[in-house]
């Protein structure tokens, strides 16, 4: 019988939770089991590890609010270090470079859970803390099953409201896109004059990031409590407290674009790029979990009539004035 090692994140914080899970799964040796203690369906963790394809998966309700998962580890990777240090400092300043994160593809296929263990003691000793390494460990983990994710990802067609939420995060990844771009030019600017014709651009892309709240609405009142209605409760409420981020942010960058006048340039300069660089590192990582775990876990577990109700709701609340009309 192989070892069994237990962990009980029952309780703690989403960060504090991930700090634990992830080194934990990292340092499960060939064909030692991991058992993790959960008071909710651990759905999204499930639905990662099976598409790593390196564990041996049973999960079960034992009592009301203690969910068992088991993690067997049945495949190893060969024993290659990537560039593991990079992608961490990278990490922790805000981005990370379009290098890093296709050498990041390879960082989990190469390396094996004790050299890992092993790096990470080495980057301690050089000075990076424990919590660095742990915090980001989910965000390496997601980035190197990216390709995975999306090559098994399932697609709905017009009118599920899937497809429309799919749809409309395209646009939203556009908007985010020309922010990303006037953000770029805007520090070379010296005045308001010298950015030119920008500020336009921006006050059309802080409202359509503004009118996306919709978009949000149907989520959180027609989607999420489906899914909780399955004990599937964790994603729709990390996601939600996502949106109360994006929201403060997305109506401070409104205000500011049709306040110009209110600020000196300097700082209408500073809080702009502020503003743009979290929206776009930040909201576009969440719209890659929405589209490749929360709505593929949603796509397997809800029932024809669900989805017929999740519609019904998502017609009530309204769309945004970006979603295509094919929508219903």
């Amino acid at each position: 019988m192989s070892a069994v090692k237990t962990i009980d994140p029952r309780g703690l914080e989403h960060h504090e939770r991930e700090a634990l899970i992830f080194p934990s799964i990292e340092n499960i040796q060939q064909g030692e089991t991991l058992r993790i203690i959960m008071e909710f369906n651990p759905v999204p963790l499930v639905y990662l590890l099976e598409t790593s394809k390196e564990f041996e998966l049973s999960c079960e309700q034992r009592a009301p609010g203690e969910w068992h998962l088991e993690a067997r580890r049945i495949a190893f990777r060969e024993n290659k270090k990537g560039p593991f240090k990079q992608m961490l400092e990278e990490l922790n300043e805000g981005e990370i470079s379009e290098d890093t994160k296709q050498k990041a593809k390879k960082i989990f296929a190469d390396l094996d859970a004790e050299s890992l263990a092993m790096m990470e003691q080495d980057l301690i000793k050089e000075g990076l803390s424990p919590e660095q390494i742990r915090t980001h460990l989910c965000d390496i983990h997601l980035e190197a099953l990216k390709d995975k994710l999306v090559e098994k990802r399932m697609t709905a067609e017009a009118p599920h409201p899937v497809h429309s939420f799919m749809e409309e995060h395209k646009i939203i990844l556009k908007s985010l896109k020309e922010l990303s771009a006037l953000a770029a030019g805007l520090p070379q600017a010296e005045s308001l004059k010298a950015w030119g014709g920008n500020l336009d651009r921006l006050k059309d892309v802080a409202h359509h990031l503004v009118e996306a709240e919709n978009h949000h609405r149907r989520e959180e009142e027609a989607l999420f409590p489906k899914l909780e209605k399955h004990d599937i409760a964790e994603p729709g409420n990390i996601m939600k407290m996502d949106h109360v981020e994006f929201r403060k942010r997305k109506q401070a960058l409104y205000q500011i674009a049709h306040n110009v006048e209110d600020y000196e340039f300097d700082e209408f300069r500073k809080r702009v790029v502020e503003l743009a660089e979290y929206l776009a590192r930040e909201l576009e990582g969440h719209i890659f979990k929405e589209d490749n775990v929360i709505y593929q876990i949603a796509l397997q577990t809800l029932t024809s009539q669900e989805w017929q109700d999740v519609k019904k709701e998502c017609d009530k609340i309204g769309y945004c004035c970006f979603t295509p009309e094919d929508r219903g």
